[in-house]
Formats: C-alpha cells, structure tokens, sequence
C-alpha cells in the first residue's frame, strides 16, 4: 500500500524523522544571526567578535566531519543521530545560561561538533530505508528540510525573545532538540541503515576497494578540486547574506531588526522553493553550466543594487527573496555534479571533503564581514557575497567540462 508520492507509509515515517532532525541541524547552525543586535548589546562585543561563534562553529565541524564520518559507519548511524540531536539540544539550551561570551562560543562550539552527525547518518539511513527507485525524491525533500530550518529561524527565535527574552528563546529551542532525540530514539527500529558487504577474496569477481592513496588522488583530482572550489565560493557568497544582512540593512538603511528578518525569512524561504522547483529541472536537463549562469549571475546582479540602492523595503524582500529561490534552483544540479564527477563507492570521502571546504571557508569568513560591518562598510557585505557568486560559476563550469560523460 502507497502513501503519498509513492512512497510507502513506512518510508513516509523515516523520511519524516530524517528530515525533521536535518531541518534542526539547519536551524541550529543558523541559530544565532536573527538576535545578532540583541547580542552584541548584551555581551558589549563588536560585529567581528560577535561573528566568533559561527567561525568556531564552522571550524569545529570542518574538522570533525570526515572522522565522525568513519565513525558513523563503524558504530551506526541511528545511535550517532540520537546522540547528537541530544547533544545538540542541550549545548543550544546551554547558551541560554551563558553569563559570558566565551561561555557561548563554548557551547556552540559544541553544537558544531554534535552537528557533524547529521550528514553521513541521514544519507546512511535513507538509503538503508528508502527503495532505490524513488531514493532521488527522498534526497530531495531532504534537502529541502534543511532549508525550511533556514526558513523558520528567524521568526522562531525574533518571536520567542520579543514574547519572553533571548535567553528563553535558547531554552525553547534546545529542548525542542532534545525531543526530538528522544522521538528519534523511540521510533529507531524503523529505521535501516546501508551496510557494504565485504567482498570475497576468494571470488574472482570482487572488486578491489581503493586505498588511502586512490582516495587522496582522487580528492587532488581537478573535477573534485573544481567542485571544493565551487563549494567554497558558495559559502562565502551567501554566508554573508545569511548572518550579516539583517544588521547591513540595519546600518545601511536603518531597517528594523524584525523588518530585517523579515526579509531574511524570504531569502530562506525562496530557497526552499528554489530546491523544489531545481530537482525538477536537474532531473530534466541535468548539471547544465546554463543553469549556473542564470541562477548565479542573476543572484549577484541582486545582491549588487541591495547592496548600491536605498530600494522600497517590499522591492528589497522581493530581490532578496528572489536571489534565494535563484540559489535553491541550482543546489540540485550542484549534487548531480558531484554525483557525476565521483567514481562509484567513492561518494563519502568525497562529500566529507567538500562538506570540509564547506565549513572551514564559513569560519574564514565570519570574521571577515563582521569587521566590514565595524568598520562601517555594509555595502561590502552585499558586494562581496556577490563576486563570490558569481565567481563560483568559473568552478561549476570548469568541474562540468572536465567530465565529458554528463
């Protein structure tokens, strides 16, 4: 008996639990710039200091990501979810109890290492659970879920703090972390996980697993370089707008904080419009560097009048909103890539390393726009995501040419 899209109830069941866990891991990682105002009064640090925690963060689970992706494999996925939306929960209801700023940074530091789980887990379990002819639509709405974390965090967190206080807001929201630990846990026989059988030496046929030094070939290889490459320009791009907007148009405009997040709520939510609507176009037309060149150079041109004109607040939610649904659309093709670029029985040290790159150029670069907001430059918070937006077109074509089978 099918369920809704084709799916069966119980694989409707696991998607929900997988999804709603991931939706979290985004909407913790993205926890802290909605109340950026609120803590950088309250600690009375500057706009670089403050931009710390997210760069721990980052760091902690650049560095961490591979092993614990070894480790899931080793152990298990469903334990290592549980224990680290657990984790997760409490370090994030912790910084509610934060006397110091350095308490704070600790605790998300934390947060950035439980959330390391969540990548190798999931993608382990769906396809553990989910039949192969419908594992793409599953990924999808996955990857959709992150998103809609990204949608719901700066409501979440602006209402929460306005109704009590930033404090309580922390409190909530980790708690709700820790629930849905615990709901995990109590459901966790519906969920299989994707073992690899050891080959047979015996049998003529197996095949032979690549070494530490094929892996590390492959991962210096161009295509897989050109996609580390594409992944950090990306991250940079819009990890900008993503935890520095808010206070730009604030000094830029002197838009309010909850008009502000407001807008940045649109910049969420078109991208998780924009991942619905690029599964269908990646499946139709597969990684075309046209896509990239609509998607990516139409998101810069945006995010080039914000940052140059003092536009109508409803024509800045629309641009910004807009640039997130150009964004979306192309993350489906950017996963095809990947997909296409990658040998068989190759694709987790490869997503753990781009994943690495991912994370280590969002610690860089926190900092970096927190000093241009101090030195009173949010322009630069506009224009600079957008030349890295446009230039990770250069890696995206680049990674698409070098694989002629696409």
């Amino acid at each position: 008996m099918r369920g809704w899209g084709g799916f069966s109830f119980k694989e409707i069941s696991v998607i929900a639990l997988i999804s709603f866990g991931h939706m979290l891991s985004h909407f913790f990682f993205f926890v802290l710039p909605p109340l950026y105002l609120v803590l950088k009064t309250e600690f009375e640090v500057s706009y670089a200091v403050l931009a710390l925690p997210m760069a721990f963060y980052a760091v902690a689970a650049g560095i961490t990501q591979t092993p614990v992706g070894f480790w899931v494999d080793r152990v298990g996925a469903r334990k290592l979810l549980i224990v680290g939306l657990i984790i997760q929960g409490l370090s994030v209801a912790a910084i509610g109890f934060s006397s110091t700023f350095w308490q704070l940074v600790a605790f998300y530091t934390i947060t950035g290492i439980a959330n390391t789980v969540f990548h190798p887990a999931d993608y382990a379990i769906l396809s553990g659970s989910i039949a192969k002819e419908r594992l793409g639509r599953a990924f999808s709405l996955h990857l959709a879920s992150g998103n809609l974390g990204w949608v719901f965090v700066p409501g979440v967190m602006i209402g929460l703090s306005e109704i009590w206080d930033w404090r309580i807001a922390f409190i909530i929201v980790g708690t709700l972390g820790c629930l849905v630990g615990f709901i995990v846990w109590a459901f966790s026989k519906t969920l299989s996980e994707e073992t690899t059988k050891i080959p047979n030496s015996d049998n003529p046929s197996a095949e032979k697993k690549p070494d530490f030094r094929d892996g590390l070939k492959l991962l210096i290889s161009f295509p897989i370089m050109m996609c580390f490459s594409f992944f950090i320009m990306l991250t940079i791009g819009f990890t900008g707008i993503r935890s520095f907007m808010v206070v730009a148009l604030n000094q830029l405009y002197g838009i309010t904080n909850i008009i502000g997040n407001t807008v940045l709520t649109g910049f969420m939510a078109g991208s998780f419009l924009g991942v619905l609507i690029g599964g269908f176009v990646a499946d139709k037309y597969g990684p075309r560097v046209a896509t990239a060149i609509g998607t990516l150079i139409g998101a810069a041109v945006i995010l080039v009048f914000v940052g140059s004109y003092n536009l109508p607040i409803l024509v800045i939610l629309i641009a910004i909103t807009l640039s997130g649904l150009l964004q979306g659309i192309l993350l489906p093709s950017r996963d095809l890539l990947i997909r296409a670029v990658t040998p068989a029985g190759s694709m987790g040290k490869v997503v753990g390393f781009l994943t690495m790159g991912m994370m280590m150029a969002a610690a860089v670069v926190q900092p970096i726009f927190g000093w241009l907001m101090d030195i009173n430059e949010p322009r630069w918070v506009f224009w600079l995501s957008a030349i890295f937006v446009a230039g990770a077109l250069f890696c995206f074509s680049s990674a698409r040419s070098s694989k002629l089978n696409i």
